[in-house]
């Protein structure tokens, strides 16, 4: 519930590119002028048309940040910082047009006629600059709060879904390491009867070999002792199972 009004936020740019499109306002190029002739008169709507480019990237990045800085885990809003600096360097966001052609001037769609009269804080290096400024300060706070410069601020807030995503993989790992290695390895029969998870009676015969898995703790049956006599035999042990041949596959 505490990340709502990230979420809500989140919403902005692209209710501001549905008002843009709805209202019959998207940018149109005059060529007389070489500037936007469908403007509404007011400043703010270029500042409207700035959040409305690229405006699932920019919804994707201030959440992510926002919910960071909520949870108070300022190196990684930082780090969402420098990403959205990164598009914004590349004229991925807020501008019109990717690339550096306009890094340092305004685009035609920020000026009543190009480029004499164009909206001052449109300029794709000053929304560059701006995420850096976020970046700094959010590493300004990280390093007072772990250096103890500010006793008021404090630790970053950790609740049982911060690592809900952890292990969502884990089975997928182990999947990938049987079918890019091989999940058994051959030892020699000594070997296992050395082991302090196998009784004391097993007997091998010499021709007997056996087959030691990892990840005691999959579910996969590995990290169990295979032993190719043929024979069910409990007794052995709970890590040691009786397999029907030397070729059998093994741990799945």
């Amino acid at each position: 519930a505490r990340h709502y009004s990230a979420y809500v936020i989140g919403l902005f740019p692209s209710i501001y590119d549905w008002v843009v499109n709805v209202s019959n306002m998207s940018p149109i190029q005059d060529f007389d002028t070489g500037g936007n002739s469908n403007l509404t008169g007011l400043p703010q709507w270029f500042g409207v048309l700035a959040w409305k480019r690229g405006a699932l990237l920019v919804s994707f990045v201030w959440v992510a940040m926002l919910v960071m800085v909520i949870d108070r885990r300022w190196k990684t809003a930082g780090i969402w910082a420098l990403v959205a600096a990164f598009l914004a360097c590349c004229g991925i966001i807020h501008v019109p047009e990717a690339g550096f052609e306009n890094f340092s001037q305004p685009t035609w769609e920020q000026c009543e006629s190009y480029p004499d009269n164009c909206w001052p804080f449109a300029e794709q290096w000053m929304f560059f600059v701006s995420y850096l400024m976020l970046f700094a300060t959010f590493a300004l706070i990280e390093l007072s709060r772990k250096y103890k410069f500010d006793p008021a601020l404090l630790p970053p807030l950790m609740d049982e879904t911060t690592h809900a995503f952890n292990d969502w993989f884990a089975d997928a790992a182990i999947e990938v390491h049987m079918h890019t290695h091989s999940p058994t390895e051959e030892v020699d029969a000594p070997i296992i009867e050395k082991s302090s998870q196998m009784k004391p009676d097993l007997q091998m015969e010499p021709d007997h070999h056996v087959k030691v898995v990892d990840d005691p703790d999959s579910t996969h049956q590995t990290g169990k002792t295979y032993v190719s006599n043929g024979k069910d035999d409990s007794s052995l042990g709970d890590n040691v199972v009786i397999v029907p041949g030397d070729d059998e596959e093994f741990g799945a």
